[in-house]
């Protein structure tokens, strides 16, 4: 059996348990009702699941426990990190494309600009080995384009986009610039010393890749209507999200964050389905710019 086969099989594996307990019967079940794990034949034997349980503990860091009172197996306190999970969902996606080809509209992308991930693998590096980067980087405000020499610390991802954190040689200061953006890149193999900057830190109150603003981190609340709020409820806007009241009438929620130009746009992009109950600064904040946008009309 292929290497490919077998991450197939481990992530079919993970998915299907993550979803609820199974039988080995049950799973061998569930894998051969998908046209894809039948035609990768992904079936297997009671032995080889037996060694994928310790494959995918070790690679994936996931434990897959038995209850044979029950005879099943279960996904034990489900800690797929971050990274294991968007390889899988990404691994999941890149099937699908493969068996929609040919098949008319079964598929329907959302029309998009490329992310810009075909620098990844060579800034990654640089980061990882401290070299210094040049590149051209496109201007969002005029369209023009400027050279940079930079330190790259690390890659980020907010909003869908991919950006490249790093400290600008021209004036010493921490920047954030959008991998699409992005063009001539050149790794220069000129070794600088690591900076200490804690990225997880630095965005922990942040929405999106917005930071090092003069904003503190604050306490929001916001009241949904009920189908917005379900909807928020689902995907949550940040990580500090948490419920305060729910009700026929609203959903609120309140946060920890920096009320920041892109959240502050959030908000708005929600118009009358949501309201800012605090703090008070921000409430006029949004109320002003509701303002200036009917003054538009």
């Amino acid at each position: 059996m292929s290497v490919r086969q077998t991450i197939k099989r481990h992530f079919k594996i993970i998915s299907i348990l993550q979803k609820k307990a199974m039988s080995f019967e049950e799973l061998q079940d569930e894998i051969a009702i998908d046209p894809d794990s039948v035609e990768e034949k992904l079936l297997t034997s009671q032995r080889t699941f037996q060694r994928d349980i310790l494959d995918i503990a070790s690679i994936y860091g996931i434990e897959i426990a038995s209850d044979k009172s029950r005879n099943v197996y279960f996904i034990r306190d489900d800690v797929e990190d971050e990274s294991t999970q968007r390889l899988r969902e990404n691994y999941d996606l890149l099937n699908a494309i493969r068996l929609s080809k040919g098949m008319g509209n079964s598929l329907i992308f959302e029309q998009r600009k490329a992310l810009g991930t075909k620098h990844m693998s060579g800034l990654l590096f640089a980061v990882q080995n401290s070299w210094v980067v040049e590149f051209e980087y496109l201007k969002f405000w005029d369209g023009s384009l400027s050279k940079r020499r930079v330190h790259p610390i690390s890659l980020k991802e907010a909003r869908n986009r991919w950006y490249l954190i790093a400290k600008d040689e021209k004036d010493e200061i921490i920047k954030n610039f959008s991998l699409d953006r992005i063009e001539n890149l050149a790794l220069t193999q000129v070794h600088f010393t690591p900076i200490s900057y804690d990225v997880q830190a630095e965005f922990k109150d942040s929405f999106g890749i917005i930071n090092g603003t003069e904003e503190e981190p604050v306490e929001v609340v916001l009241s949904f209507t009920p189908r917005e709020g379900r909807y928020v409820e689902s995907l949550p806007l940040h990580s500090s999200q948490k419920l305060v009241e729910k009700n026929e009438k609203e959903i609120r929620f309140s946060y920890f964050i920096r009320p920041t130009y892109d959240f502050r746009m959030e908000i708005l992009s929600y118009g009358d389905q949501v309201k800012v109950l605090q703090p008070k600064t921000l409430q006029q904040e949004i109320k002003k710019q509701l303002e200036n946008s009917i003054d538009q009309y």
